[in-house]
């Protein structure tokens, strides 16, 4: 079996059980989810670990945040950090099509100026998500799967911001903001 075919099935075998752990953790649900099931058979002994992201330790014993490309490395729609410099404030919509469902923040990755408001916007697919800020800010929403709710954070401080959602980091549903 292929290397590719193998991180496909892993992934999705991932995604199911992050699903029933989310699901068992609270929150509403509803029963007009659906998803794509296929059975498939694996024929390996061989489990296929998330990827680590690395941290730095300073001298006076603090860490620093991994880079934007090591952050976002399992995730499967980030491609490149896309510059929405020169606007007051953009969208990021959660809840969109990425690693095997709809586990993804789009865009995953901005650029943008201080001063600048970020507003999540929940598109109420791949069920009860949240916006919480792992490195360089500190915020933390609520998780809901309800379409159209939204959350808004200003940054008016230069960095990197890094965040997940809770319920389903471990698939990759992750996203970055770069502040200029």
């Amino acid at each position: 079996m292929d290397n590719h075919r193998r991180r496909t099935i892993l992934r999705t075998a991932g995604i199911a059980l992050t699903g029933a752990i989310a699901g068992c953790s609270g929150g509403e649900s509803t029963d007009d989810e659906t998803t794509d099931d296929e059975t498939t058979d694996v024929e390996s002994d061989e489990t296929e670990q998330p990827a680590e992201t690395s941290t730095t330790t300073a001298d006076d014993g603090t860490q620093s945040p991994p880079s934007v490309d090591e952050f976002l490395a399992e995730t499967s729609n980030y491609e490149s950090i896309e510059d929405r410099t020169g606007t007051d404030s953009v969208e990021v919509q959660v809840g969109t099509e990425a690693n095997g469902a709809n586990f993804g923040f789009s865009p995953p990755a901005i650029r943008i100026d201080q001063g600048t408001s970020v507003t999540w916007v929940w598109t109420g697919n791949g069920g009860i998500h949240n916006v919480v800020a792992r490195y360089g800010a500190d915020f933390r929403s609520e998780q809901t799967d309800e379409s159209g709710h939204t959350v808004t954070e200003s940054f008016d401080e230069s960095g990197t911001v890094l965040y997940v959602c809770d319920p389903h980091e471990g698939t990759g549903m992750k996203g970055a903001i770069v502040v200029e």
